[in-house]
């Protein structure tokens, strides 16, 4: 009986039994931290991508279709460390007629994905601030796939972002 009691006042092994039971949840807390923070980190540069591939269009007054896949392409490199083969890109010039209620696309190219074919199209797709006659936008859009670090344990996420600019130097941009 006394060996029984002895055993139940040791106290030496306590912090390693609470350690052990504790260690888990920490590992989980620690990677999943992680992994967010990864992901937040992905989608910030996912953001300043499409904000500069946009921002540097609209400084130009006429553009060479091989001008603006080299913008682009430079873009992409914003994305570094991930990997930019799954960035899809779409920069697109739109005017709203005159009515306010119709939208055209002048042109429109990307990189990953298919262009907006040139057209007239309602202009419920425009934000309602922007449904003014006659002006001129730059609409910069991106996509990107994100894979986790540990692809087990999280799903893939697509983070995407779109920007409406006005032409900076002309009233209108021309693609040749």
């Amino acid at each position: 009986m006394t060996r029984l009691y002895t055993l139940w006042r040791d106290r030496r092994a306590a912090a390693l039994i609470e350690f052990a039971i504790v260690l888990p949840v920490l590992l989980m807390l620690f990677v999943g931290g992680y992994q967010l923070s990864d992901a937040l980190t992905a989608q910030r540069k996912v953001t300043i991508m499409t904000r500069a591939v946009g921002d540097l269009t609209s400084q130009y007054r006429t553009l060479r279709t091989a001008e603006l896949d080299g913008l682009m392409a430079a873009s992409t490199q914003i994305l570094t460390p991930y990997a930019t083969e799954p960035v899809r890109l779409r920069v697109t010039q739109i005017t709203v007629e005159s009515d306010g209620k119709v939208f055209r696309v002048d042109w429109s190219r990307a990189r990953n994905a298919g262009p907006i074919p040139e057209g007239r199209y309602w202009a419920w797709a425009i934000p309602p601030a922007y449904r003014r006659p006659n002006m001129v936008f730059i609409l910069s859009q991106s996509a990107y796939r994100y894979d986790s670090v540990l692809p087990n344990y999280f799903d893939r996420i697509t983070f995407s972002d779109a920007l409406w600019l006005l032409p900076r130097r002309s009233a209108t941009i021309t693609l040749t």
